[in-house]
């Protein structure tokens, strides 16, 4: 979208150079005709056009004028959605740690060990007891009797369960 618009931009720019440079030969034509005796009428077909260049050149500037203040609006605008997201992030990642104290608040009550809290902590992100089991280097079995031991000691019947005692309220 901005590199369409500054294309725009661009020949916007080089269509005003353009008929600019049209009035000044047909100024310069002009004042040679003045010189030469040319007829009146072929002189003010001349000074005709360049006053139809010069207002097709005003109507150029206003465009490029508009452009150019919609092109700093939207630039202002999107500075704006930067500054909201980052301050969005930096609120995310404060309740993400804060929910993580939560997490592990919970997991200690529960007197999981450092393993099962980790583990704990994988099946919440949602990861599979095969990915869970490749991420620590350990058998899946492993793991399943870890998730096991998590589920018992969090008095739950399995994984949804155990999800859903963090997420229920949310």
């Amino acid at each position: 979208m901005i590199d369409f618009t500054l294309n725009y931009l661009s020949r916007l720019r080089f269509t005003i150079v353009f008929f600019v440079v049209l009035v000044i030969v047909n100024i310069v034509d002009i004042y040679d005709d003045l010189l030469e005796g040319s007829s009146m009428t072929h002189i003010i077909e001349e000074t005709l056009m360049v006053l139809v260049f010069l207002g097709i050149i005003g109507v150029l500037l206003k465009k490029l004028a508009e452009s150019t203040k919609k092109l700093q609006s939207l630039h202002t605008e999107l500075e704006n959605i930067k500054s909201i997201n980052e301050k969005q992030s930096a609120e995310m990642n404060r309740a993400r740690e804060s929910y993580s104290e939560v997490i592990r608040q919970q997991f200690h009550k529960w007197n999981l060990s450092k393993v099962e809290s980790e583990v704990g902590f994988l099946l919440l992100k949602g990861l599979s007891l095969k990915e869970i089991a490749s991420f620590r280097n350990v058998k899946e079995k492993t793991t399943r009797q870890q998730a096991s031991n998590i589920y018992a000691k969090a008095g739950v019947t399995g994984r949804h369960e155990f999800a859903g005692w963090f997420f229920e309220d949310l």
